[in-house]
């Protein structure tokens, strides 16, 4: 460590020692399942990178601020020895010695030393230093001298090397027997009177000054030596030291030494020797023996002890009286002659000033006051007494014993209060209202209950008028009026929830003898007219508008404002104006006891809480830097498929580390980070992370130290992280690039392929889409020449139809004509067969008269008419008409008929003729004038020349026939 940051310490931390004699700094302890090793622990060491490495019996452990990592397959056995050169980790072991490094893979590897058989068998390496640009390596058999990674002179013992030590650029070592030497060039030389020391084992040698040196022993205590003369240490701790067994000692600063022991833990002294604090196994150690010692960059000493690790908070501003001293939970505290008192839920304990301020007081110290256990409240005390408010009612305090002086009605006393202008008079709040107290005689005692108000009365104050504010810590406050005598309530005024916002928690408290109601939605006070209005005077002290819980004002007019989770300070510096100091304050996050916060300042220099476990003490002239920066380190970034993980660490720059080229392919497309703030004894770390294409800023602060990410595309990417420790102080973000690669489908090659498809499937669709084209074109043609085709036959068909209508209409015609042809035939023959009828009739008649005798000349005219009728008759004129008539209805048949059997007669024609038209033979016979047999002879006959068959129907041939 160099000389300016002792300076610093020196400044900032020497006075915080001095205050923390009243308890015991934080002490954060390790045990070996924590860290995975054995449970010796050596020597402590700090990289470049704030990480923190020990040597361990099992290995090198380091420490990142997160977790523990112990490196023990690459050295050989136990390490004894470490120290951190550079960017190296030198570590010394049982026969093998070397340094450990990150390689080019970012991963943590042993170089041996250790190059040949005489180096490996030197026993244990129990000392590393730098001295004058060379590594000088401290066994028991040898001093090997390093320079530029080769072994350039092992210097030999004179009997056993001890011990050895750097100081004042000076490298001593203690030879057995011929006691303190100095390594000069390649040799040891003795030192003048080095020789008293043969016997006496020195364990540690701490610088004075530039030429004066304290030199500590293992049973003999501690000498000064000024390069000529020894002497006893005249300090005062030296007796204590020389019964604990120094083991190891280092200069805190250049106020404060510190002094590891076998048998007492850890002694811290100032220069004078004079004994500061003493942390031992039960006071957080959980081991007496301190085999190591080293102060961080951060002011914090770290032990390795006989059994595990511990890191005491040293350079904090706030110890503890908890813990090991087992009081109870803190309630309440006050100093009363030349005595501390302390009330918890176990009672009122009791400790004189003197033993309060020893380092080495014990818990037996804090005497319990006899008949006060159980709930302890309040304290109270004037020149003569000191009361104490319990649960069980008021006790009066008289050396280490108490007398109840309140009836057993009494319950509860939350809170003294001296009665304006009445100095033998208190009021006490209690559980169900008030109470009076009264001095009589030097001595307290119970004097009424006041009737007429028996609210919890918790929080109360006088205003400037002489009324007592009381609140019962809900949503209501109180303002009484007393008579004059105080013995009776007079007036009550009652202000509700509307009066404060709807606040669900008042508590009454005092502001510059101003009474204030602090509510969880404000702060408020009564204004010059009686109204309750908000009280604006701190309003710039409340972030967010988060209210305090409760605020105290102390003797110094200093402001206590505290919160669920923490406290601050309004510190008065002049004409009522504040300043706000919180970063001290933050070890107490948690810690106070919720709804019941409680603070005494008995003088300029002390504060005390109450806390859940006891007492915690704040020393006000402590001037701790909380700003300090620190570091945040990516301690492991995997892909998939990734056998080792990565570690970077920052460089104190924003810039974004090579990271080796990082470069993953897709399939591995799922990584996880894991990173460490290098900031230890911080519970409360919060880490924010980036992912560039990812994130558009940073994630919200969360505990988490690891993130995964997943399904990345492929391109380059930017990883930063960066942490938040609790005094709210940001680290410089660490980042990292890394790149991920395609998948084969979208490297250069698939595209290239992509391309090289997409033209060829071009192409073909081109092609395709061409004879597409002209297969379409073809179809079209076929389609309109099918079209035109259709249209044609449409059009024949339509021109068909047309001239079938013409051919159905002049059918139609024929039809109508044939018809009515038909209908003349019929008629005419009808007429021809009845003309015949008559014709035949007149002839029968006519015949019949001829054969009347004796009328000549009338047989002569009637056979005459009788000829003529037979003509009429038989007239081929008529037949003639009706062949025309029926030819013309019957073409068709006429023609198939003569076409068929030409050697028809035309009587035979005639017959066909008739039975076509379906006469009856009687009429054919008529027509024929023939007789019917005659018809049916001639029907025969004309079946016969027709050639038809027995069964077959005339009839129906001739009908055949068309």
């Amino acid at each position: 460590m160099n000389r300016a940051l002792f300076l610093v310490l020196t400044l900032l931390v020497s006075v915080t020692i001095q205050g923390q004699t009243f308890g015991i700094p934080e002490v954060e302890y390790f045990n070996r399942r924590q860290y995975d090793g054995a449970t010796q622990n050596w020597q402590v060491s700090q990289s470049d990178n704030d990480l923190i490495y020990v040597a361990n019996n099992k290995g090198l452990l380091e420490f990142d601020g997160n977790r523990w990592q112990r490196y023990g397959k690459f050295i050989t056995g136990a390490v004894r020895s470490v120290k951190c050169i550079g960017k190296r980790v030198y570590a010394g072991a049982h026969n093998d010695f070397g340094y450990f490094e990150y390689d080019s893979l970012q991963q943590f590897r042993f170089v041996s030393l250790a190059t040949n058989d005489s180096l490996r068998s030197l026993g244990d390496v129990w000392n590393i230093y730098l001295w004058n640009e060379r590594i000088v390596l401290h066994t028991e058999k040898a001093l090997v001298i390093i320079k530029d990674d080769y072994v350039v002179s092992v210097v030999p013992n004179l009997s056993r090397f001890v011990s050895c030590f750097l100081a004042n650029e000076m490298l001593l070592v203690y030879d057995e027997q011929n006691g303190l030497m100095e390594l000069r060039g390649n040799e040891v030389f003795p030192l003048v009177n080095g020789d008293f020391f043969a016997d006496k084992y020195i364990t540690s040698i701490i610088p004075l000054s530039k030429s004066k040196l304290l030199i500590t022993t293992m049973n003999n205590g501690a000498f000064t030596w000024d390069m000529t003369a020894i002497e006893k240490w005249k300090g005062s701790v030296n007796s204590l030291l020389a019964e604990a067994n120094v083991f190891c000692a280092v200069r805190y600063n250049d106020e404060t030494m510190l002094f590891g022991t076998i048998q007492k833990g850890l002694l811290v002294t100032n220069m004078s020797g004079e004994l500061l604090l003493h942390i031992g196994k039960d006071k957080g150690l959980k081991n007496n023996t301190v085999l190591g010692l080293f102060v961080d960059n951060q002011g914090a000493v770290w032990c390795g002890l006989d059994n595990g690790i511990a890191r005491i908070s040293l350079n904090s501003s706030i110890s503890f009286l908890a813990g090991y001293y087992n009081i109870g939970t803190g309630y309440v505290q006050q100093k009363y002659e030349g005595d501390w008192y302390f009330g918890t839920n176990q009672g009122l304990y009791k400790i004189d000033q003197k033993r309060f301020e020893d380092p080495l007081k014990e818990r037996t110290h804090f005497i319990k006051i006899s008949g006060t256990e159980g709930q302890v409240w309040s304290l109270y005390h004037d020149d003569e007494n000191i009361l104490c408010g319990h649960n069980l009612g008021v006790y009066e305090v008289i050396g280490e014993k108490s007398r109840s002086i309140t009836p057993p009605s009494v319950n509860g006393v939350w809170k003294f209060l001296p009665i304006p202008g009445h100095s033998d008079k208190l009021i006490c709040g209690t559980y169900e209202g008030l109470i009076i107290l009264s001095k009589e005689n030097g001595r307290w005692k119970f004097k009424t209950k006041l009737e007429g108000f028996d609210k919890p009365s918790r929080f109360m104050d006088w205003d400037e008028q002489g009324r007592l504010w009381v609140a019962d810590g809900y949503d209501t406050a109180y303002r009484l009026s007393f008579s004059s005598d105080y013995q009776s309530l007079l007036k009550t005024a009652v202000y509700g929830p509307t009066h404060f916002k709807q606040s669900v928690s008042v508590k009454v408290t005092k502001i510059a003898q101003k009474i204030v109601i602090v509510g969880d939605k404000g702060l408020f006070c009564l204004n010059e007219i009686g109204v309750i209005e908000p009280y604006k005077k701190l309003d710039a002290f409340f972030k967010a508008s988060l209210y305090p819980s409760q605020i105290i004002e102390d003797g110094l007019k200093n402001l206590w404002l505290f919160y669920p989770e923490h406290v601050e300070l309004l510190q008065y510096t002049d004409a009522d104006n504040y300043k706000n100091i919180i970063l001290p304050f933050i070890p107490l996050k948690n810690k106070l006891v919720s709804s019941f916060e409680s603070v005494c300042v008995p003088d300029s220099s002390h504060v005390f809480f109450g806390i859940e476990d006891g007492f915690a003490h704040y020393y006000l002239h402590s001037y701790i830097n909380f700003r300090k920066p620190f570091k945040v380190h990516i301690r492991s970034f995997k892909g998939r498929g990734d056998s080792l993980a990565y570690t970077y660490f920052q460089n104190g720059s924003s810039e974004a580390d090579a990271s080796n080229d990082l470069v993953y392919k897709y399939k591995n497309n799922l990584f996880e980070v894991e990173y460490a703030a290098a900031f230890f004894g911080d519970d409360n770390i919060e880490y924010a992370t980036f992912l560039s294409s990812l994130d558009e800023t940073y994630t919200e602060w969360t505990p988490e130290n690891k993130r995964q990410f997943s399904k990345l595309r492929e391109g380059e990417y930017l990883f930063a992280v960066k942490a938040r420790n609790s005094y709210g102080i940001e680290s410089i973000p660490h980042t990292i690039s890394f790149r991920v690669l395609p998948p084969w489908y979208r490297t250069f090659y698939a595209k290239l392929a992509y391309v090289l498809l997409c033209l060829i499937v071009l192409l073909g669709t081109v092609g395709i889409i061409n004879k597409r084209i002209e297969i379409n074109r073809q179809k079209e043609k076929l389609k309109a020449k099918d079209f035109y085709k259709k249209k044609e036959e449409q059009l024949t068909n339509e021109a068909l139809k047309a001239e079938q209508e013409v051919i159905k209409m002049r059918n139609e015609k024929l039809r109508s004509e044939m018809q009515f042809k038909e209908q003349e035939l019929a008629s005419l023959t009808v007429h021809i067969v009845q003309k015949n009828d008559l014709l035949s009739e007149l002839q029968g008649q006519l015949k019949r008269i001829k054969r009347i005798k004796g009328q000549d000349e009338s047989e002569r005219k009637i056979e005459s008419l009788i000829q003529k009728i037979g003509k009429d008759i038989d007239n081929e004129s008529n037949w003639q008409l009706f062949e025309r008539q029926f030819e013309q209805v019957h073409q068709t048949f006429i023609n198939k008929l003569v076409e068929r059997h030409m050697e028809l007669t035309d009587k035979e024609k005639k017959l066909c003729a008739y039975i076509k038209m379906g006469m009856a033979s009687k009429e054919i016979a008529s027509l024929m004038n023939i007789s019917t047999r005659s018809v049916e002879n001639n029907r025969y006959k004309l079946r016969q020349k027709l050639g038809l068959k027995t069964g077959d129907d005339l009839s129906e041939y001739i009908a055949s026939i068309g």
